[in-house]
């Protein structure tokens, strides 16, 4: 999980502190130094808020495609590049993943639409389901077929947290949902 710098947990920094130094700012012993790190970690970290903030952005980036590919013949291109939730990469690594599908067979591609990494899809639309120890990787569940998982990834960039890769674009294949 992610924790961001620039955010301080006042409680936290201060029980680190605590755990390093002691009161008297020599070293802490060792049962004050365990009983503050126990604390530390029982305490709310930020990587908690930036999960359900990363499963919301992943969630409504998906509910926004099954979307569009229901009610519109737009092109999957065509609707990255519109999305402000899409990042750059994602766009460059999904034009790259089709193109290597149309060479192989130019009538079908891969045979599976990249973005879901499968055929079908939810009919009402994602739930989040966890967050991976990894930062910025997550996955979303159909809120109708709880056993349709995806995997996503989130950045940063300079316009705030876009989504990198998904499904079968830019994911390794261990980080993609299990199929």
């Amino acid at each position: 999980m992610r924790c961001h710098l620039a955010v301080s947990n006042p409680i936290k920094d201060q029980a680190l502190t605590a755990m390093r130094f002691g009161r008297s700012g020599r070293s802490a012993g060792i049962g004050a130094r365990m009983a503050t790190m126990l604390l530390a970690t029982l305490l709310p970290i930020n990587s908690f808020a930036d999960c359900a903030e990363d499963s919301a952005l992943a969630v409504a980036f998906m509910d926004s495609y099954l979307k569009m590919i229901r009610t519109t013949d737009k092109a999957v291109e065509a609707w990255l590049r519109s999305q402000p939730l899409a990042a750059p990469v994602l766009i460059d690594a999904y034009i790259a993943e089709r193109d290597q599908g149309l060479a192989m067979d130019p009538e079908l591609g891969w045979g599976m639409d990249l973005i879901l990494d499968a055929q079908d899809s939810p009919d009402d639309g994602f739930l989040p389901y966890r967050c991976e120890s990894e930062p910025g990787l997550l996955q979303i569940q159909g809120k109708d077929w709880p056993e349709f998982k995806l995997a996503l990834r989130l950045i940063d960039t300079s316009e705030g947290r876009k989504i990198a890769g998904v499904g079968r674009v830019n994911l390794s294949e261990n980080e993609r949902a299990g199929r």
